[in-house]
């Protein structure tokens, strides 16, 4: 008998959950009117193996999405402060990501950026984390560019 490794029984259930958030239809609001997990990318389980992991070096750092419609049509389009509200907040962890493109630039510490991320919080939400938070260059080079 083989043993999965964790990744591998990661990404296999990030693509059952993808799956079957896509069957399900269009994302609702939770009761907190945060997104449910149906705002995740709908993408097939061929390209689940494209989620990587990448490090949030700082702490407080707002994790933005918005609702299901309009809302999230804005934010998916252009992430921005304006387009898409705080669903969760992180602090020097590592989170999965799924890709990454052009937003609002954004600049703390020094640095600048107008890349954002699509991630999964530690605590379930996913949504956009501006990469001037994200350990590497402006583009990160192991995160592929959003199909959207």
């Amino acid at each position: 008998m083989t043993h999965a490794s964790p990744r591998t029984v990661r990404a296999l259930t990030t693509a059952f959950l993808v799956a079957a958030a896509a069957l399900a239809g269009p994302a609702t609001a939770s009761a907190t009117g945060q997104p449910t997990a149906a705002v995740r990318p709908a993408v097939s389980g061929a390209a689940a193996a494209d989620f990587t992991e990448v490090h949030v070096w700082a702490t407080g750092v707002n994790v933005r999405n918005a609702d299901s419609g309009t809302p999230f049509e804005r934010c998916k389009t252009f992430p921005s402060r304006q387009n898409c509200q705080v669903v969760a907040t992180v602090s020097r962890t590592t989170v999965t990501a799924y890709c990454q493109k052009q937003g609002e630039l954004i600049g703390d510490s020094g640095y600048s950026s107008r890349w954002w991320t699509y991630v999964e919080s530690p605590s379930g939400p996913w949504g956009w984390v501006n990469n001037v938070y994200i350990t590497g260059d402006e583009h990160l080079a192991h995160v592929s560019d959003c199909p959207f």
